[in-house]
């Protein structure tokens, strides 16, 4: 019986390997495929050469450029998932939560100069991994600028003992009833806040949140869009 219990218990963990890394596959192909679309259209596009206006290459050049940017930063969070999925934890030190939402924003802002983006934040530093934190943070910042019509906003406080942050667009937003589920992988609440990424970024971002024993919540802006909540705890002391 113990020999059987334990033959059991070895197919099972073989079938959660398979699935996981099935899962990893499916996740992959449907991410990247928007972003080596866009590429090799404008690929294309540039190989046409002279009857191509200046205007028009500079265009495309410009969205390759973003298109790499985007891909890049989905291959990190392929692979995050690769580390969700196996049961692997981050690695923890103290970080400078504010310089990492600073830096971030600068950078999101210099590559998307529409929407306006807006960030106010203050001092405040968790036991966490950092490159994950940039990863959340972008994650929220490229679902913003996704849908955002005229203004994303970025805050960071401090609050009985977490750090606040506060990510918010002016977009369609989400319905009361889908703020839970956008962050099960490929969930997409309606027709408005569809495109690739839908749910798989938020489903990381969840991730992230979690392995810093932290909470994110999904809720409305106050100007009608789409608001995501991220509670991590604060370095004691800090």
């Amino acid at each position: 019986a113990t020999l059987a219990a334990s033959f059991n218990g070895m197919l099972s963990r073989l079938q959660d390997a398979f699935e996981s890394q099935r899962r990893f596959v499916a996740d992959a192909s449907h991410e990247l495929r928007t972003p080596l679309t866009t590429i090799q259209g404008n690929a294309g596009l540039l190989a046409r050469g002279p009857s191509v206006t200046e205007e028009t290459r500079l265009a495309a050049a410009t969205d390759i450029a973003e298109e790499s940017g985007r891909m890049s930063r989905l291959v990190d969070r392929m692979l995050t998932l690769a580390r969700a999925d196996s049961g692997l934890e981050l690695r923890l030190a103290i970080v400078d939560l504010q310089a990492v939402v600073d830096e971030v924003c600068r950078q999101a802002a210099s590559t998307h100069p529409e929407p306006k983006l807006r960030v106010e934040t203050v001092p405040a530093s968790v036991e966490g991994d950092e490159d994950a934190l940039r990863q959340l943070l972008w994650i929220l910042l490229d679902n913003a600028y996704r849908y955002g019509r005229a203004a994303v906003e970025v805050s960071l406080e401090t609050d009985s003992g977490w750090a606040r942050l506060l990510v918010t667009d002016d977009g369609p937003g989400i319905p009361s009833e889908h703020r839970e589920r956008v962050f099960e992988r490929f969930y997409r609440a309606d027709a408005a806040r569809t495109g690739s990424n839908a749910g798989l970024g938020l489903s990381i971002a969840r991730w992230i949140v979690a392995q810093h024993h932290g909470r994110i919540i999904a809720g409305e802006a106050t100007v009608g869009g789409a608001a995501f909540l991220i509670d991590l705890p604060l370095l004691r002391g800090s």
